[in-house]
């Protein structure tokens, strides 16, 4: 299967083309303008130098979020468009798997022993993140908005870091300097390890997508927020 993967839910936006989770061309960028500016391009390079036309793809890879709102939307509306017009089908893959995907633990700790935590920055001492099996990805805190500290206290009481199974953590995206102030706040003596440069990479989400993602009509592509906007939150307080 040949997919064209994108993210554009945080500060950077990427895609690549990979086959059977084989890399064929990827880009990164980390260009101050905005997704709506560079997004469209960057495909449109990823494309000619993989060599490949719409039509030789068998779908579309794409993060709905959780991560900036109007990043997820931006992607969304160009997968849609792109899919729509070329009658492929879309996976929709979750923002922090993603991340989490994108990153190898390279400490002494096996996988087994370890619990992945990709922590995205939601402002305000917030973050959206997962907290999973290292190994397996499995969720042992489900995917959501969290206060820092909340998700912290609800981390220590995972059974497998009470007990001792899983006595390495690793937190990983531009939420890892907001959790450690978390950690260091709740005087957490856990073994953590700190990555907040960690981005979603294509490779990321390729392995998110291969792993299991279910091909769908591009019109039931929806975005996973995990939260109100701030508009919407400015609204209810009218």
């Amino acid at each position: 299967m040949k997919l064209l993967v994108c993210d554009t839910s945080n500060s950077n936006c990427s895609a690549g083309v990979f086959e059977d989770g084989k890399e064929i061309c990827y880009e990164l960028s980390f260009e101050t303008l905005t997704h709506s500016e560079t997004f469209m391009p960057l495909v449109h390079r990823v494309m000619l130098k993989a060599g490949v036309k719409h039509e030789d793809l068998d779908g579309y890879a794409v993060t709905v979020g959780p991560g900036s709102f109007t990043g997820i939307r931006i992607g969304l509306s160009a997968v849609k468009g792109m899919a729509l017009a070329s009658g492929k089908k879309c996976i929709a893959v979750s923002s922090t798997e993603a991340l989490a995907r994108s990153c190898e633990n390279a400490t002494m700790t096996p996988k087994d022993e370890t619990l992945i935590v990709p922590a995205i920055d939601a402002r305000n001492n917030r973050v959206f993140a997962q907290a999973a099996e290292d190994d397996t990805l499995k969720p042992l805190v489900a995917e959501n908005a969290y206060d820092a500290d909340d998700f912290v206290s609800k981390i220590e009481k995972i059974p497998e870091v009470i007990y001792g199974k899983r006595h390495q953590i690793i937190v990983v995206g531009s939420g890892a300097t907001v959790m450690k102030k978390a950690f260091e706040k709740a005087g957490s003596g856990l073994n953590i390890y700190f990555a907040p440069g960690a981005a979603i990479v294509p490779s990321g989400v390729a392995r998110a997508a291969f792993a299991g993602g279910e091909l769908i009509d591009a019109r039931d592509l929806k975005a996973s927020y995990c939260a109100v906007s701030q508009a919407e939150r400015l609204r209810k307080n009218e």
